[in-house]
């Protein structure tokens, strides 16, 4: 399957560096690394730059200053490399190089480097040498039991989460990829001495380099201030306590809250966790009242912001071609009341357990499920639409009900996920048609495997002893749209995974809300990024699959044993596709 395949993280890299040894402005190839070739935003590729090297970046701006062609080793002056994290450096005059960066240029001030340059460079460093110092002996005066708790609290919620990456000054905190892991995560163990978390551990807290004391405070007060994701929002910057304030105050305003005077009163540390705690209980109160949350991903350093659309997403959202069909479908249905469109599948439902006239489909379900997906995928200009879900929900309900851990151990084929191409997508394989199958098959995998990773949380037994080994992470609440997410994940780099939205779709099972277990997703592999339209337009869409979801479920906990989705496995996709693409 090489059609789609990207050329992987590593790859671009080495790309941007060699883009930015032909720009002569040694500030525009800077920005060109730290952006990464304009695929990241500036404000999150310069948020990786410590305080004295943004002191730096702005007289490279200011001064007009050029960069060496070629680089020589015998020229002198700050040197400008990208790291194998993507990481922008900027190098004082004799100082070592990490190992493995690519080179950027030299500087060459012309005359006109600042006389005052190193003075304020050497004061940014020292304050910032200084507030981590304040960190460290905060958490020097804790109880060592509560340093435990603070460095075993984060250890579990890492192990749950997506991937990041953070800096605090040069160091790198990540559990991104095998090569620069240091952290718990899909590379790391919980137990290995990789993690850095169990270093540290294992010595008093008076012991630690500055560094990981300011890791510890700062993730445990930026996790205090929402939810464990907001792990991911500071992923590909610096991560310290001035940062990390204006952050949460930025979430407090967002959140319609005010700082109180008694909390501007208190110590920085006091502070931040005050700060974050309030934030934490405001959360919950925006996002009943309001507007739609979600959140953007600059996949290149997986860095997530949590954003709040402008006005709620109703019907008119939907594409035409997408409200035909369900017009089709549910004539004179309500499209803007969830309890209505629930309703109304829920008078359909008897006949969708049953046959159906298209025979490539076993129930009506799946044909209906099949063709909102395809709908979806053509109406918002997406090469692939998708979702996923439990094939027995029947038997997801009665055990969650009953407090079974079962469900958490089913295996992925006890999952589906309906894969759509869209008919762009599908004329790329015109020269290799028998690598269609095999795109959607492995695509359908992927995310089987995602209702497996998130069933543990979502199913509301995450906490049972059985899972204390099993990889699972805490289902996803909060629709996202992502740019640029073909160079990490293999299965994004081996399938041109470029540009991406996820809608989440939770279900009322067994009298409770259970987050994630099916959700809607839509894909491109080049061409524009998705933009707020394209978001709003596939929440609605989701919304109206989520309508057939609950009353597939309703019914199955009224009646008893009902349908389990046997369509969309291996068999199904090459059965569906391989005979088209044996007919070019």
């Amino acid at each position: 399957m090489g059609l789609l395949r990207t050329e992987g993280f590593t790859k671009l890299l080495e790309l941007v560096a060699e883009e930015s040894d032909t720009l002569d402005s040694a500030y525009a190839a800077a920005l060109h690394a730290a952006t990464l070739g304009g695929r990241l935003k500036a404000e999150v590729g310069l948020g990786a730059l410590s305080r004295g090297e943004s002191v730096a970046l702005a007289e490279l701006r200011n001064t007009g200053a050029r960069r060496h062609l070629p680089l020589v080793q015998d020229t002198v002056g700050e040197r400008l490399v990208l790291t194998g994290t993507g990481r922008l450096r900027v190098l004082r005059d004799g100082e070592p190089a990490p190992e493995g960066v690519l080179e950027i240029g030299r500087v060459d001030w012309g005359g006109s480097r600042p006389a005052d340059l190193d003075r304020r460079w050497d004061e940014q460093q020292r304050a910032e040498d200084a507030e981590s110092l304040s960190l460290h002996a905060w958490l020097r005066a804790r109880p060592a039991d509560t340093v435990d708790t603070m460095v075993a609290d984060l250890r579990r919620t890492l192990t749950h989460v997506g991937p990041m990456r953070v800096y605090i000054g040069d160091r790198c905190y990540t559990n991104l990829g095998r090569e620069h892991s240091n952290l718990v995560g899909k590379s790391v163990s919980a137990g290995s001495e990789q993690c850095r978390l169990n270093g540290i551990d294992a010595v008093p807290v008076e012991r630690w380099a500055a560094h990981d004391a300011v890791f510890v405070v700062c993730m445990s007060a930026l996790i205090a201030s929402g939810t464990p994701s907001r792990t991911e929002e500071f992923s590909g910057t610096q991560l310290t306590a001035g940062r990390l304030e204006a952050f949460i105050r930025a979430k407090i305003t967002s959140y319609d809250g005010e700082v109180t005077a008694a909390t501007e009163q208190l110590p920085l540390v006091e502070r931040l966790f005050a700060l974050a705690a309030h934030a934490g209980r405001l959360r919950p109160g925006k996002l009943e009242r309001g507007p739609q949350i979600y959140r953007t991903v600059q996949a290149m350093t997986i860095n997530k912001q949590e954003q709040f659309l402008d006005r709620p997403v109703t019907s008119a959202d939907l594409p035409a071609a997408f409200t035909a069909k369900v017009t089709e479908l549910l004539p004179g249905a309500d499209l803007d009341r969830p309890d209505h469109l629930v309703a109304a599948w829920a008078r359909l439902m008897p006949a969708l357990h049953g046959p159906t006239t298209d025979d490539a489909f076993t129930t009506g379900l799946e044909e209906v499920i099949h063709g909102l997906v395809e709908a979806g995928t053509e109406s918002t200009g997406s090469h692939v639409g998708m979702s996923r879900g439990p094939r027995d929900i029947t038997t997801l309900s009665a055990l969650i009900a009953a407090g079974s851990p079962d469900p958490g151990h089913w295996k992925t084929s006890d999952y589906y996920c309906c894969v759509v191409p869209g008919q762009d997508f599908t004329r790329r394989f015109d020269r290799a048609p028998e690598e269609l199958p095999q795109v959607v098959r492995a695509i359908a995998a992927r995310m089987r495997w995602n209702g497996w990773h998130f069933m543990p949380h979502a199913g509301g037994v995450s906490d049972h002893p059985s899972f204390a080994d099993r990889d699972w992470f805490y289902a996803p609440t909060m629709p996202d749209m992502t740019e640029w997410t073909s160079h990490h994940h293999q299965g994004h780099v081996a399938n041109g995974v470029r540009h991406a939205i996820r809608v989440p779709l939770g279900l009322t099972l067994a009298g409770a809300h259970r987050p994630g277990i099916h959700d809607f997703r839509l894909m491109r592999t080049d061409g524009e990024t998705y933009g707020v339209p394209e978001l709003r337009a596939a929440i609605a869409i989701g919304r109206v699959l989520q309508s057939v979801y609950q009353a597939h479920a309703d019914r199955s906990e009224r009646t008893g044993p009902a349908l389990v989705v046997s369509d969309f496995g291996n068999t199904w996709y090459q059965r569906r596709h391989a005979p088209a693409a044996a007919a070019l």
